[in-house]
Parts: C-alpha cells; structure tokens; sequence
C-alpha cells in the first residue's frame, strides 16, 4: 500500500488475521519489520477529517514502554486509514485463556502486574484506555503483555457505528458511571474498573463477562446497581483484593494505577514497596530536617519476575495495602491475626491494632469489632467507655448513611460532602489539576467542612494550585482544628513549632499536638513525646515522652515503635532494656522505618538484647541504606571493611563510605578523611584528607576537628599554622574529645599558637585523663613529678604513669621503670623497673631500650648480661638514644672485662671511671647510691655523676638532680 504521508515507509499486506466492527486486521510488514496492520472503514469522511483522525493517531507514536505495543506509523489513502504496530507473536489475552495459557495464578498475577504497568504509563501520559479488555491485551510469545486499541474513540466515533452499538460488545466491562449514559465521560478510574473485568477473565477462564444474562441493558442496570460477577472459590485472598479494590462503585474510590502497581510489587516480592517513600515529623534524631508526614507514590522499576502466589505471600501484600491505609486490606489482616493459621499465629493483640486503624478511617465493620474487643477485653486493656462510644460512632455513621441514602439529609450538607469527596479523591489523582481541587476544597471549606478546610490549608501550605501562603495555611488549619478535626490540630502544631506563618511558638505547638494526641491522632502523640524529651514548650519529662510515643506506637505507628526502642535502649523514662529496644525496633522495622532497621542492625552487629549476629545485622543495614540512610550506609561500609557478616571488601567499604559522605554523614565524612590521610585502597592525598575532614568537622564532628588540627599543625595539605590547630583542637577539646583536649593541652604546655600555660596544660591534660587518654595521663604524670602547674607531687605522677603505662604507652612504661628504680613516689625496686623497662623496649622505644641496657648492664633487677646489654644500647644508639653510644664505647672496650660479682663490677668501673670511660663513671655513681658492691656514699655517686654529666651523659645529669633534691 502506498501511503499519502509523506513518510518513505513501506507497508505490504500479507494475509489477514482477524475482522470487527471498526475494520480488519492483517498480518505483514511495516519496510522489514513484521508488523500487524489495522485497516479502520470509514464512513465518508472529508479529507479535513481524516486529516484529523491521522493527527491524532499520530500523537501515540512517541509512545515507549514495554507494556504498550510499539505504534509503527499511519497510513492514509483516500478514506481509507491504517495503522502498523508492533506483531505480537503470543496473540491475545482472549486467545491464550480459551487456550487455557494462563491457568496459574502465578501467571494471572504477573498478567495483571503487567497490565497496571501499563495503564500508569499511559495514564501519566495523559491517555485513557477506554477499551479495556482481554481482547486488547496482547501477549509475546514470552507472556509478556502488550496493551494495544487504547485511546482510539475518535476513529470509532468516525467508523459509521453508533454509540449503543460501541457499547454492545464492550458493555460488560463498563464501570458504573458509563454503562447507562449517553456520553459517557471516560477516565483513568473506569479503566480500572476494566482492569478488575480482565483480572475475572483471568480468575474465571471466561472470556464472557454475565454469561448468562443475555441482555446488555440488563447487564447495564445491574452493574449500575452494585452487582459483580463472582470470583471463583479457589481465587487467593490477595488477588480478590485487588478486583474488590477496582470494582469500586464510585470512581474516587478505586486505586489508580500507580497504587496498583505497589500493591503488586508488595505481593511478588513478599516485602513492602519500596516505591513508597514516608518522610515523617516523627524521629528522635535530625529533627532540623523533619518534613510532613507524607506518602507519594512513585513509578517503580518493573521487577523481572513475580514469584507466586502463597499464603504467606497474600497476607504480606495485604500487609502493604493495610499500610497504605487501605481500610478492606486492614479489616483482612486484623481477621487474619483474629482467626490465626499456620502462616499468622493468632495475635489479638494485633488483631486489635488493625481493627482500630481501620476504624478510625470510618469502616464500620472494624468500629463494630474494636467495641467487642474493648467490651471483653481482648488484645486490649478492657474499657466500657472505649466500647460504647466506638458502639455509637458506628451507630452514627450507619444512621448518616441511611439518611443521606434516604433523601433525609439536607441538601447543603450533601453538597458539602460531595465537594469533599470530590476534593479528596483528586489528591492522589494525577490526572486532575491542582487547580480543579482547589476549585472543590474552597468550595466545601467556605460551606465549614473542616475535611475542606483542613485540605485547603494543606494546599495553600504546598502551594499546590495557589501561591504558596503558609498564613493562609495557617488560617484554614485553626478552622478545622477549631471543628475538632486532628489532622488540622497536628498540622497547625507543626506550623507553630517551626513559625510557619504563624509566631513560632512552642508552648502553642505543644496545645495543638495535645489535642491531636488526645483524638489518638498518631503523629500528634510522637510529635508530643518529642517535645516532651527536648523540653520544648513544656517542661522537660521523658517519662511523658515514653507515654506519648508507647501510645502511637501501641497503633502500630512506626516511627512511635522506633522511638521508643530508642527510649529503652538508653533508658530513658523507662527500665533500661534491651530487649524491650530490639521488640519495638523490630516492629518498627517491619514496617520500612529505616532508622529503625538501622538500630536493630546495631543490636545484632553488638549482640545487645538478641544473640550475635553479623549476617542478621548485615541484612538489616542493608534494608535501611534500600531508604538512603547515610548511618546504615556508614554502618554497612564499616562491615565490609571489618568482614563481619559479609566477605572483607575495601572497595565496598568506600563505596559506602562515599554514599553516607556525600549525604552529609560526618562519620563517613570522617573515615573518608583517614583513608585519604592514611593511604588505605585509595591513592594518599593530603588535599582529599582535608577536605573531608573540614566537612565533618564543619559538622561539629569532634574526630575530624581534631585530625584537622594535626594536619594544621604539621602543614600537610595546608599551609602550617599553630593558630589554626589550636582553632580546631579548641573545638573538638570543647566538645569533649579527648584526643582534642589532649593535643590542645600540649599547645599550652609548650606555647605553640597560644600563650604558653602550665596551668592551661595541666587543664586540659586532666581532662583529657580522666577520660583514659594515655598520652595525657602521661603528661600530667610528668608534669606532676616536675611540680609545673600544680603541686608538686610523686604519688600524683606514679598515679598517672600507671594509669598510661597499663595501657600500653612505652614512654608512660619507661617513665614509671624510672619511679622505681629512683624509688620516686614509690618503694624503690629494681625488678618492678626493669618489668617496666621490658614492656617499653619490646614496643621499640629508645629510651626503653637504653635504661633496660642499664639494667642488664649493672645486674640490677635483672640477671647481668653484658650481650642483652651491648644488645640493647646498639638499638638505642640507633634509635638516638643520646647516652647509648658511652655504654657501647665501654662496653666493647679492651680495658673492660666481664665482672663475675658486684664488688668485681665495682672494681671493673672504677678502672674504667678513672681512664675517663662516660659510662663507667655513671655506673660507678650508682653502686655508690645504691650500696651494691660497696657502701652507700652519696657524695661519692655525686662526684662521679658529675664527672659523667660534664661529659654529656643525659641520665647522669638526671640523676644528679635527683641526688641532690633528696
């Protein structure tokens, strides 16, 4: 055929395929592509109006999805249009149920799946379907569905066939609201309600809908009226729902596509879709940036396979529709957890839970359940009053809805609740405009809904379909709270909390989060027990935090569970409790709390409240860092690079690391800093080091304060500057580190970028000290024994040696074998000194090394070695151990001989002392000061000791200082 489109593409008829009402379709081939071609009869139309029809097909072209049949291009020639697609193989969705080709419910499901993947598509693009059914759903020969004949009416409306006859074969899949209109206004709703006519084709192997009504009108008046076909017996609970969901009578109360699709998701994958993002008002940490709890739907990635349909299954996805707050899918899980089987242990407790939420969304089936329960007690604490008044909300609402049913209400207050209705249901409806809803909500609003008022404030407070005014917010949110409506109350909280249009007030949030709390309003009570713990417009009580968030929580609030995990974890306001804290941050987690996961993580990685668990704690900081979370992120790339719970990756680790970094986590902020610092699996960089340190830092993250200060100190990466260590070293000092205070105590002490101050020193040592910082408690030990700053005192330096030394410093070790062996501030003893002096010299220090030479040497605590000691002084004088090299000169001298006894060591050293050997004259002081080998005389050790010290000999000066102090 050749076409009058100006367009070079070739389009040959091959053999024909099938014929209805609108024309023929054939098989062949679009240039080389095969293709199905569509020839549409028309009845005498202008050239102007096939024209027209061309355009408008033509608009379909750009569309690309894998769930739409690829539209090829139009052909025209004469009256005459065509149309190419794509040739699916697997024929249609009519054909393979008459051929039984999808008898599983696995297959049915990932049909359905498929088909509202499509339906979103289209819908976001602005199409509506309008002719939805088995017979216009295509399959390749891989079952993978294809939608195809949508939005096509301009044509039909052109092909001759009047609008009964257009309805007479597509009657039966009609929804409520056209099968008895003359101009049926079509939607994206009532192509879900086609949706759930194909999902029965599906559930019933019939292609037929009321196979046995013969009529169409009578079908018509029977759907109209609320009739349905039946589902099998057979069909699985899940799927049930979701026909149930797109049979709604009226068009606001059926799921749009996009809902669809996460209810599917949640179903195959037997987890909640992560296609649904919470952000709440609702968490103990960062509250800087807390936004309005709010739930937006978002177009997922198709997964590659649905698994199939199981009991466990069903109840998890009814699960993600219940959280959805889908009141039906609430009522099944509450009945689920009420009845008990071998996949939902019975749990009233739960049970209650989703019969209250379901109640207070107005289903009065739970209002009846949730009045029993409190009437006896069960899954809740018994209460007479909770019974009757759920008893006479339900008895109310069953009476307004006779009324208005009846004709009895008031025609203004059924105008009201249309508008509100209306409103409503075009909050998650994106083919509506925000300025139609504002049209309804300023409508029911001026009339004193406060459903309408509340709504209006929210989109004033969005700037949805008005310019932004949180004033005006402000204003429609106090009339609805005013009407006793919560979520107006909890609103217009957060609007005084953050003086949003409005005075900031506290104490003014604090009364609305009250009222809100008190209609059992979920985030008004965790909102509550947040203000209660920062003590922010009421007095400070985390005992009436733990109430707060306990309340919410009870609900099966999330961000109430988490929060009160938090609370007894730390114990605050209740029992310290580990297990309480892994019970609620479990219930939490469950429901995609990611701080939550989070810190359940934390309680397997440490095995606190539940029994160690790496691979468990893995598992949870990977669902948390699936929502974004920069601390799970931070966690999980510390498990990779420990290997716990995960094979040891560095590179997984920094890849982590540089998620939580680039979201701001001053802890990965940090450890991106070290391992650029230290070299570790990336190239060293001083100028990558700084800069992530400065981030954190900027932060207030101590750690990285403080490391900045070092790389001031030593100009690395930056130009050198004692004034800017000092900066950084204040900050992280100020905030509690103790390597902070440690380093800026050493600035003082030595003058370098302040004023020098021992007293400063002393200071800051202390409290660096008290904190088990060794290299402090080693300075203070010195200053202490030097008197600088403070009092002199020797028990306060040993004290503080030990302290140091026990932790393994070897200068603290070294400096306490030099306590003993003085016998300063201690009972002198010389095997407790060369103990000391071991453990410093294994750690290879110098002076470790030299003074255990000495040791050896001399025969002093120690059996005498002359090799340990030529051995030891070797190192030190390697080291630079300023002294080692007298003794090696000495010791390797030919006018040394190895003493057998002290008295012949004695004899040895003095030969020596007397030809003018340094070390000798040292050695032979200290036989006289310690009596070995000859009696004590002090004067004689001075003399020799100075005759040393005028040499050079660094110990025999301190030793001559010590002499001479006693």
């Amino acid at each position: 055929m050749n076409s009058e489109n100006t367009t070079q593409a070739v389009l040959e008829i091959e053999k024909l395929i099938g014929e209805g009402a609108h024309g023929v379709v054939s098989q062949g081939r679009y240039n080389t592509r095969k293709a199905a071609i569509k020839k549409f009869r028309l009845n005498r139309p202008t050239a102007d109006q096939a024209k027209i029809i061309e355009q408008e097909i033509n608009l379909f072209k750009h569309l690309q999805h894998r769930h739409i049949i690829q539209f090829y291009g139009v052909f025209r020639q004469g009256n005459e249009i065509s149309l190419a697609t794509d040739f699916a193989e697997g024929g249609s969705l009519k054909q393979a149920i008459e051929d039984s080709r999808v008898a599983g419910w696995h297959t049915k499901s990932r049909i359905a799946q498929q088909i509202a993947y499509g339906l979103a598509y289209i819908h976001h693009e602005g199409i509506v379907h309008q002719d939805l059914r088995s017979n216009n759903v295509l399959l390749t020969d891989h079952m993978v569905v294809k939608l195809c004949d949508f939005g096509l009416a301009v044509v039909k409306a052109t092909s001759g066939v009047h609008s009964t006859k257009i309805m007479r074969g597509t009657v039966r899949w009609l929804a409520p609201e056209l099968v008895l209109s003359k101009r049926p206004r079509y939607s994206s709703k009532s192509d879900m309600y086609a949706l759930g006519m194909v999902m029965w084709e599906m559930a019933a192997m019939c292609t037929t809908p009321f196979r046995t009504i013969d009529s169409n009108r009578i079908v018509a008046q029977a759907v109209h009226g609320g009739r349905r076909e039946q589902l099998p017996e057979k069909t699985p609970v899940i799927y049930q729902h979701w026909v149930d969901l797109c049979w709604k009578q009226y068009p606001f109360d059926r799921p749009s596509a996009h809902k669809v699709m996460i209810i599917a998701d949640g179903a195959s994958s037997e987890r909640q879709s992560t296609s649904t993002t919470v952000t709440s008002r609702s968490t103990l940490t960062d509250n800087t940036h807390e936004q309005r709890a709010e739930v937006s739907s978002l177009v997922p990635s198709e997964p590659v396979e649905a698994t199939a349909v199981d009991p466990l299954g069903e109840f998890i996805a009814l699960r993600c529709m219940a959280l959805l707050n889908d009141v039906d899918a609430q009522v099944s899980v509450a009945e689920m957890y009420e009845a008990g089987s071998s996949v939902v242990p019975k749990d009233n407790e739960k049970a209650f839970t989703w019969y209250l939420r379901a109640a207070k969304l107005g289903h009065l089936d739970a209002m009846d359940r949730v009045s029993d329960m409190y009437a006896e007690g069960r899954g809740t604490e018994q209460s007479d009053d909770e019974s009757v008044r759920w008893h006479n909300q339900a008895t109310d609402k069953r009476r307004s809805i006779s009324q208005a049913s009846a004709g009895i209400a008031s025609q203004e207050a059924s105008q009201i609740a249309e508008s509100v209705s209306k409103a409503l249901s075009r909050f998650q409806s994106p083919e509506n405009s925000d300025i139609e809803m504002i049209r309804w909500c300023t409508k029911a609003a001026k009339e004193g809904d406060p459903k309408g008022q509340f709504s209006l404030g929210w989109m004033y407070e969005m700037g949805r379909g008005v310019r932004q005014s949180d004033a005006k917010a402000v204003e429609w949110y106090t009339k609805a709270a005013y009407q006793w409506y919560p979520r107006a109350q909890f609103n217009l909280g957060w609007m005084y909390e953050n003086g949003l249009g409005v005075q900031q007030s506290d104490v003014e949030a604090v009364r609305w989060y009250t009222v809100a709390a008190s209609q059992w309003d979920q985030d008004g009570q965790v909102r509550l027990g947040l203000m209660y713990y920062s003590g922010k417009g009421v007095e400070k009580s985390v005992v009436e935090a733990v109430r707060c968030f306990a309340r919410a929580a009870s609900q099966g609030n999330p961000d109430g569970q988490y929060n009160l995990g938090v609370m007894y974890e730390y114990g605050r306001g209740v029992e310290q409790s580990d297990v309480e804290a892994v019970k609620w941050y479990t219930q939490a987690a469950s429901q995609e709390n990611p701080g939550a996961q989070h810190n359940l993580g934390l309680m397997y990685q440490y095995g606190r409240g539940v029994e160690q668990c790496h691979v468990e704690a893995v598992k949870w900081f990977t669902k948390a860092v699936s929502h974004g979370n920069p601390d799970a992120q931070t966690s999980l790339g510390l498990m990779y690079e420990n290997g716990q719970g995960v094979a040891q990756s560095d590179a997984e680790a920094f890849k982590w690391y540089t998620k939580a970094a680039t979201q701001g986590n001053s802890v990965s902020q940090f450890i991106l800093g070290l391992i650029y610092d230290q070299g570790r699996c990336v190239e060293q960089s001083d100028a990558e080091a700084v800069k992530w340190y400065a981030e954190a830092a900027d932060q207030g993250n101590p750690s990285a304060q403080n490391n900045l200060g070092l790389i001031y100190e030593y100009g690395r990466g930056v130009e050198q500057s004692d004034v800017e260590a000092v900066k950084y070293f204040a900050r992280a000092a100020s905030q509690g580190n103790p390597e902070g205070q440690y380093n800026i105590g050493v600035m003082y002490e030595y003058g370098r970028g302040v004023e020098q101050s021992d007293v400063e020193a002393v200071k800051w040592y202390t409290k660096a000290a008290s904190q088990g910082n060794p290299g402090a408690q080693h300075n203070l030990g010195l200053i202490y024994s030097d008197g600088r700053g403070v009092e002199q005192s020797d028990i306060e330096a040993v004290e503080w040696l030990t302290k140091a030394a026990s932790q393994g410093d070897s200068d603290a070790q070294n400096n306490l074998g030099c306590m003993y062996d003085l016998g300063q501030g201690v009972k002198q003893n010389d095997t407790i000194a060369a103990e000391w002096y071991k453990k410093s010299s294994a750690q290879g220090n110098a002076h470790g090394h030299g003074n255990l030479a000495s040791m050896y040497e001399l025969g002093f605590g120690v059996e005498r070695s002359d090799d340990h000691a030529l051995d030891l002084f070797t190192r030190a004088n390697d080291k630079g151990y300023p002294s080692a090299h007298f003794h090696v000169k000495w010791l390797t001298s030919p006018d040394r001989r190895t003493p057998c006894s002290d008295s012949d060591a004695v004899e040895v050293n003095r030969i020596g002392a007397e030809k003018g050997y340094v070390a000798a004259q040292l050695n032979l002081g200290r036989f006289y000061e310690r009596g070995r080998g000859v009696r004590i005389d002090k004067n004689q050790a001075l003399a020799w000791y100075r005759e040393a010290a005028v040499q050079g000999h660094d110990d025999a000066q301190a030793r001559m200082k010590f002499l001479q102090r006693q």
